[in-house]
């Protein structure tokens, strides 16, 4: 009876082996499991990169630079531009302490625009008293730069503290370049701090103190200005000094300052006067202080690995208490990408299933027309696999038009 049961047993195994629907049953099966891990191993980011005819470079130089300044570093990053094989032409814009330089590239040229940019931004990083930086594709999402993490805080030294560290373990990750904290550079301010007791002694009115201090260096706001009558308009008469008195401490130092009894006394007398520094630029999310650390891409990088890295970071998943950190740009559009994508496949496949049963009057025979989905996606993630390409929007979209087609060939 044993030999007889084991006999059976084999017999009904080698059937089973021989009976092509087992087979494709664990194909499919099989081509499932390859789909999910293809989803789960490939890189993400938002938008493909794509090779473009034209790109722009953007210099921000040190607070207080002057535009002839501006214009020497400018002309010479034009030069460096120039030299290369890639570059037709280029076009500068330079204003105080910033320049925009418009690239426009060869159609014959062997490397990508994307391979250009990454290429040189390691020799821009040598410029000195200057930030060389190539526009990201995708807008940068706040530093116009590849990458972009925003931390946000009431607490602004802290805040400050932590964008410094993650800048320090940026550095340690193979493929970002020059990490750094946007527009973290310090202005030169002239501070005037009122001597009020003394003041109130002279005769001097808050009022009075400010007015001369506004005339020293912005000028009388147009409201307060005397007015030039023509004929058909009136021109208003802005009183400033002059640009280099307004660099020379003694001359603002000595500037006559309205007393109550119809006198001046020198500005010196009743407010210290010393230069200082302070940030460019004050930035809030939701009403608390934000700030941005950007960085650029090396050669061959992704985005999608690189962010998963930074967001593995020791600060960055212990951020201190006060502190945190929100998508922004890509990362964000990302996220609300596939949340709806999810959402849109989902409700369009209910949708076609309920229209099929209702034309079946059975749920089987739909059911089993609506598996061949699952089996849909995996030929486009082999070719973008064996292409090196992310999974970006425009892959999103195919794998939309991919599975109506599929649905309705089933």
């Amino acid at each position: 009876m044993v030999a007889e049961y084991h006999e059976f047993f084999r017999g009904r195994v080698r059937a089973r082996l021989r009976d092509h629907r087992l087979w494709c049953f664990g194909i499919g099966v099989g081509a499932l499991g390859c789909t999910l891990a293809m989803f789960y191993l490939l890189p993400n980011q938002f938008q493909p990169l794509t090779d473009s005819d034209s790109s722009r470079a953007n210099i921000e130089m040190v607070p207080g630079t002057t535009i002839e300044q501006t214009e020497e570093v400018a002309d010479h990053v034009a030069a460096i531009l120039s030299e290369q094989q890639e570059v037709r032409l280029v076009m500068e814009r330079v204003s105080e302490g910033s320049a925009t330089l418009f690239i426009m590239l060869k159609a014959d040229r062997e490397n990508t625009s994307i391979d250009f940019e990454r290429r040189l931004n390691k020799e821009f990083q040598n410029i000195p008293d200057a930030r060389v930086t190539f526009s990201s594709q995708g807008g940068g999402g706040g530093t116009g730069r590849e990458i972009s993490v925003m931390l946000a805080g009431s607490n602004p030294e802290m805040l400050q503290q932590t964008a410094q560290t993650l800048v320090e373990q940026m550095k340690g990750i193979k493929g970002v370049v020059a990490p750094r904290i946007a527009a973290d550079l310090q202005r030169p301010e002239l501070v005037i701090v009122p001597r009020l007791d003394l003041a109130a002694q002279l005769g001097v009115t808050t009022s009075a103190l400010s007015q001369t201090i506004r005339i020293a260096t912005m000028g009388e706001i147009d409201q307060n200005a005397a007015k030039f009558s023509l004929s058909d308009r009136q021109v208003p008469i802005r009183v400033i000094l002059p640009k280099d008195s307004r660099r020379d401490i003694s001359t603002i130092e000595n500037l006559p300052v309205t007393t109550a009894s119809g006198g001046s006394v020198p500005l010196k007398r009743v407010a210290e006067i010393r230069f200082g520094a302070g940030p460019t630029q004050i930035q809030r999310y939701n009403q608390s202080r934000r700030i941005f650390v950007g960085a650029d891409l090396g050669e061959g990088v992704l985005k999608g690995p690189v962010m998963e890295q930074i967001n593995k970071l020791p600060i960055m998943k212990n951020l201190p208490a006060g502190v945190s950190n929100n998508a922004v740009g890509d990362e964000k559009w990302q996220a609300e990408l596939i949340y709806n994508f999810v959402i849109a496949v989902v409700s369009g496949i209910l949708l076609v299933f309920g229209v099929l049963v209702l034309l079946y009057r059975r749920f089987v025979s739909p059911l089993v027309n609506m598996t061949s989905l699952l089996l849909a996606p995996l030929g486009g993630l082999l070719a973008l696999a064996l292409l090196g390409q992310p999974i970006s929007i425009s892959v999103y979209i195919g794998l939309l038009m991919l599975l109506g087609i599929v649905a309705k060939n089933s």
